[in-house]
């Protein structure tokens, strides 16, 4: 009896012949193929072809063609243990479905797949395996959708490098991916919505360096991370930018945008990271938000700073300074000045010991301390402008502890604190006229006696305070300009 292929709508699963075939090789598999109809679906849902595995063997269907119009339907089915090569298959112009399909523990290969015009689906696909899923080159050039939303990527480093996406949307909604690298390296993107919102990285690093996004927005709204690195570096966005609230940030070593070119809007608010997120070089024709974009307290995690972070938390600045935020503007300089502080201090121990002579090392030495404690006393006293309460309470500190001093060298009998005080207090506001009459009378009270007989140690302490005093509030004037500045 002859077989009428051309009249068959649908490649079945429960079709013996078809299964027999499919698993038979290219050559069979695609004159098996041609002696359908183009619009022929291939419907293998829910087939176990762990069943048909032969040993510990992989399956491989590299090069394989499918008809050139028909849907095609792997939904459901499962592969075992082996690896799964599907490397150069031709899909047609009809939907791929690979929903919730179990390819194992083996390695899976879709490089150079050309996957038609399409929808492509691997929601809830599991790729369990500790080896590598790699779609290198791939092909998803229609304006269909393709969806990895809740697939599940086990521990196995995950390639989408120069993989060619249509106008369809991409979505990575909520997928788990495990302790592998995750690489869209010069991936290029359409003018579709390309969604990783939810998605959960490991602890591998993720990277689109030399990506380019169409039209389309791209977020990473709520997305987690682990103890990897983001690289955007070298990327081109045509569309909106969303990095916005996502979670686990503390854990990022490395967030950059280095050298990537924006023609729209950048959201990176809503985030705190535990590494310096680098934007310079980066071309932004839009504004930039960082609203509530913080570095971590507890940066750097091991105690140095990186020589670029200086560069980094400048241009931070500037873009923060752009926004008219000058609250965040101070507190990237704040870290700012602590890197340069601590890269300064770490060249000149370098040049140190490469000088021959001691007497050049002493005084490289001699003036690297003088900086360096200057700088950490504008530091500690006021967080470099930052501050109001600290230098108030030094200036209050120094009243009471000078007030208890002038009081103790009093020369009447009992103890005077309260002259003491006003004496003191006094001493702070020195540079007003009535600080002057109140300084020579209190000065009378404390020392009934000649002024021959005051101890120097009160002229000495007046002087002292008088600077010292000086400078506190004009440190505490400093942090109300920069704490009300319009």
């Amino acid at each position: 009896m002859v077989i009428n292929y051309k009249d068959r709508k649908t490649i079945s699963g429960e079709d013996e012949e078809a299964i027999d075939e499919f698993l038979a090789g290219k050559e069979r598999w695609n004159a098996y193929v041609e002696k359908h109809g183009d619009d022929t679906e291939v419907d293998f849902s829910g087939v176990d072809f762990s069943t048909h595995r032969k040993g510990k063997g992989g399956f491989n269907f590299s090069g394989y063609l499918f008809p050139k119009k028909g849907n095609v339907n792997f939904k459901g089915v499962k592969f075992g243990e082996g690896y799964v090569d599907f490397s150069g298959a031709q899909f047609g112009e009809g939907n791929v479905d690979f929903r919730i399909a179990n390819f194992g523990k083996g390695d899976v290969y879709f490089g150079n797949v050309n996957f038609g015009d399409g929808d492509v689906n691997f929601f809830k696909a599991k790729f369990l395996g500790k080896g590598i899923v790699n779609f290198f080159k791939a092909k998803f050039l229609g304006k269909g959708s393709v969806s990895f939303n809740e697939a599940e990527f086990g521990e196995c480093s995950v390639e989408f490098n120069s993989v060619q996406f249509g106008d369809g949307d991409i979505c990575f909604f909520e997928a788990k991916f495990g302790k592998g690298a995750v690489k869209f390296n010069r991936a290029q993107f359409g003018d579709g919505y390309v969604e990783f919102n939810g998605a959960q990285f490991g602890d591998g690093d993720v990277e689109f360096s030399h990506a380019k996004f169409g039209n389309g927005d791209l977020e990473f709204k709520g997305a987690k991370f682990g103890n990897g690195t983001l690289n955007f570096e070298h990327c081109e966005f045509k569309g909106y930018v969303s990095f916005q609230s996502m979670t686990e940030t503390k854990t990022l070593s490395k967030f950059s945008l280095r050298h990537s070119s924006f023609d729209k809007s950048l959201d990176i608010s809503d985030n705190t990271f535990n590494c310096i997120p680098d934007l310079t070089n980066t071309k932004l024709t839009n504004q930039v938000s960082l609203d509530r974009m913080e570095i971590s307290d507890n940066y750097p995690p091991k105690g140095d700073f990186d020589k670029s972070d200086g560069e980094r938390l400048c241009r931070l600045k500037e873009l923060a300074e752009a926004n008219k935020s000058y609250q965040q503007a101070l507190g990237f300089h704040v870290i700012e000045m602590r890197a340069k502080r601590d890269i300064r201090m770490r060249d000149k121990q370098d040049k140190i010991k490469n000088q021959n002579t001691k007497r050049k090392k002493l005084r490289i030495c001699l003036g690297e301390i003088l900086h360096r404690y200057l700088d950490k006393f504008f530091d500690v006293v006021c967080i470099y402008g930052q501050s109001i309460i600290r230098p108030a309470l030094y200036l209050l500190g120094l009243t009471f502890l000078c007030a208890f001093i002038y009081a103790y060298e009093s020369s009447l009998d009992y103890f005077p604190f309260c002259y003491g005080l006003l004496y003191s207090v006094s001493q702070v506001f020195s540079f007003v006229p009535a600080g002057r009459s109140v300084t020579i009378g209190i000065l009378d009270k404390l020392f009934p006696c000649e002024p021959q007989q005051i101890p120097d140690v009160i002229y000495s302490l007046s002087l002292i305070q008088g600077v010292l005093s000086f400078l506190f509030l004009f440190l505490i004037g400093l942090g109300f300009r920069n704490r009300f500045r319009l």
